[in-house]
């Protein structure tokens, strides 16, 4: 049986979610391919891109990240909830220069997972609020900070499954927070997740195990 650090990682679906405009796709390219474009063009229906990602605190640990970036606008709202199914973590986007304004719209996205999110997705779901472009404001507005933190509060329920787990301030311009975000998500990922993963991938045939590994290799291999 191969190593654990040779065997492909386990998929780990990230849905990002928020009004047009707020940066979202932004955040996905500088992720997954380092690059910010300031013309970004808004996403129609919903982009899926994967990427592999080491732990920065455990170069022995990686995950594949399914990362789908939703539309905001209006018209394409409908088809949003399909991209809920079996996802881990959701990030929802607002933006820090128009902060009382996308962090209400925020809300709505909160809202509307807890309602379409299929309950049969037993595990429990991971909610991030992510303040984007963060190179438009001074980061010491202790006001924005506070605002922040009332949302948060007041969304908090005594079910705490669509509680917001954690806030993130973020500049996909200035590459400021993203790799942080991911490395967080990594990080707190039970290692319960990782073990039943490894065990189910050691009772496949080998044969099936040797064309993962050669998958792997290839994709390596057309990325560079």
């Amino acid at each position: 049986m191969p190593s654990e650090t040779s065997l492909p990682p386990p998929t780990y679906k990230v849905v990002v979610l928020g009004e047009s405009s707020v940066g979202k796709s932004s955040i996905v390219k500088r992720f997954t391919n380092n690059t910010f474009d300031i013309h970004t063009s808004n996403t129609i229906g919903a982009a899926f891109i994967t990427k592999e990602y080491i732990s920065k605190s455990n170069p022995n640990r990686s995950i594949k990240y399914e990362i789908w970036d939703t539309a905001g606008q209006e018209r394409y709202r409908s088809l949003t909830p399909m991209y809920y199914r079996n996802s881990k973590v959701v990030l929802i986007c607002f933006d820090l220069n128009n902060f009382e304004y996308t962090l209400n719209t925020a809300k709505y996205w909160l809202q509307q997972l807890k309602l379409n999110r299929n309950n049969d997705d037993n595990d429990r779901i991971e909610i991030r609020l992510i303040g984007t472009k963060l190179d438009l404001i001074d980061d010491k507005n202790l006001e924005i900070d506070k605002k922040i933190n009332e949302f948060i509060k007041d969304e908090e329920l005594e079910d705490n499954q669509y509680n917001i787990k954690k806030f993130h301030k973020t500049s996909s311009k200035d590459n400021v927070g993203i790799n942080e975000l991911f490395d967080d998500i990594l990080d707190d990922i039970d290692e319960e997740f990782f073990k039943k993963y490894y065990e189910k991938l050691q009772n496949e045939p080998n044969d099936q195990i040797g064309s993962m590994l050669n998958a792997r290799k290839a994709n390596a291999s057309n990325c560079c």
